[in-house]
């Protein structure tokens, strides 16, 4: 992401006519924003728990081709994670050599070798900018915005029984038994501790209950919950499986709904893993298709956002920065209680609120009335550009 200072007349002379000791916090905040914009490491970009176990004539061949093979199978799961379904089969073929320049970091774990093998636990880390390229050379859309934390509520319905930290719970044990953390839906299975009991019991989860699933949800710092629901009925030869999840906080995803049907009682706790798998695939799905990057549709916006000290200004620029479809930052003027800020995104105003809110940012329409202070006002801007409140909604 770059960054453009524009002219800073008006912020240098609100320094000079302020008390030393504010001009001097000031001036220390802005020389840290220009010389080192706070740009938190972008984990989107990570493939990790790649398992490579591979043989050649020597040990080295085989760690080399290990390290050709497990970076191939991370870049194809990042380039699946940040696509959408319909396009997996369309994904750009990339060489040995391409691939490499790709990489910015690669980690080991677990390193065992012999004479003619190698195994390991390889995390690899792509550039941003050479993914996006890959993925813009080749006309696939892609998005990169990762959502909030989901906590998710497995129920399981037999008959007229309902089991959600019971051990019996088999929906429970196939949602433990995949990776949720790699997507761009981060998903939260509970613990089933006493504070999760007490909490919320299985009539209240299926039934939605908004006040309890917004408090654990909160607990475990998570924007939203997902209750999935699986109910198994009929006789053996016969067993059906029939799963519902629901978002509560966002009616948007829609109602997801997957119908089995199998013959052999043994394989429900397979078939149940396959099942959290589809839901899994279906939210990230959906989440990607609303946060598409569209390139298509550059667009400018004013930025007024109400500060209640230099650090939440620091907040805030860093959060910024974590927006994928904002492609550029430029600080117009910063008080004490306020900054104005010019930005470059992409994609309408709609979409960029949803990516915002992510980040605790919340766009509004600006209302400002006899006693409010315009921070525009003082300032040269285009006033063809909208104009909007971006408030913190965390420190």
């Amino acid at each position: 992401m770059s960054f453009a200072i524009y002219p800073m007349f008006h912020f240098f002379l609100q320094m000079y006519r302020a008390p030393s000791a504010v001009a001097a916090a000031v001036l220390i905040a802005f020389v840290t924003f220009v010389a080192n914009p706070a740009v938190a490491a972008d984990e989107v970009f990570s493939v990790s728990d790649i398992a490579v176990d591979e043989t050649a004539e020597t040990a080295s061949r085989a760690r080399a081709k290990a390290f050709r093979v497990g970076q191939r199978e991370a870049l194809g799961q990042l380039l699946r994670r940040l696509t959408l379904r319909a396009d997996h089969g369309q994904l750009p073929k990339v060489d040995n050599e391409r691939r490499e320049f790709m990489v910015q970091a690669l980690q080991v774990g677990d390193e065992r070798t012999s004479n003619v093998r190698y195994l390991a636990n390889m995390t690899v880390s792509f550039k941003p900018v050479e993914i996006r390229r890959l993925l813009r050379e080749a006309a696939i859309p892609f998005a990169e915005t990762q959502s909030k934390p989901v906590l998710v509520l497995p129920v399981l319905r037999q008959g007229d029984t309902l089991m959600l930290w019971d051990e019996a719970n088999l929906w429970r044990d196939a949602w433990s038994e995949i990776r949720l953390n790699n997507g761009l839906v981060p998903l939260i299975l509970p613990v089933g501790d006493l504070a999760d009991i007490t909490d919320v019991d299985a009539a209240q989860a299926a039934e939605g209950d908004p006040l309890r699933l917004s408090a654990m949800a909160s607990r475990y710092g998570a924007g939203d919950v997902l209750v999935a629901i699986a109910t198994l009925s009929g006789t053996t030869g016969a067993i059906r499986v029939n799963i519902a999840a629901s978002q509560i906080g966002d009616p948007s995803v829609g109602r997801i709904l997957l119908n089995f049907q199998i013959a052999d009682p043994n394989e429900v706790p397979n078939l149940l893993v396959g099942a959290a798998t589809g839901v899994i695939a279906a939210i990230e799905n959906s989440w990607k298709s609303k946060n598409v990057i569209q390139f298509d549709r550059p667009g400018r916006m004013l930025l007024a956002v109400p500060l209640t000290s230099l650090e939440q200004w620091v907040s805030v620029e860093r959060r910024l920065n974590n927006v994928a479809s904002i492609s550029e930052v430029s600080l117009i003027s910063l008080t004490r209680d306020s900054a104005a800020v010019q930005i470059s995104h992409f994609g309408d105003e709609s979409q960029l609120a949803v990516t915002l809110a992510q980040q605790d940012l919340a766009l509004e329409l600006p209302a400002f009335g006899a006693a409010d202070a315009d921070p525009f006002s003082s300032v040269q801007t285009d006033q063809a550009l909208q104009m909007r409140v971006l408030r913190p909604t965390t420190p």
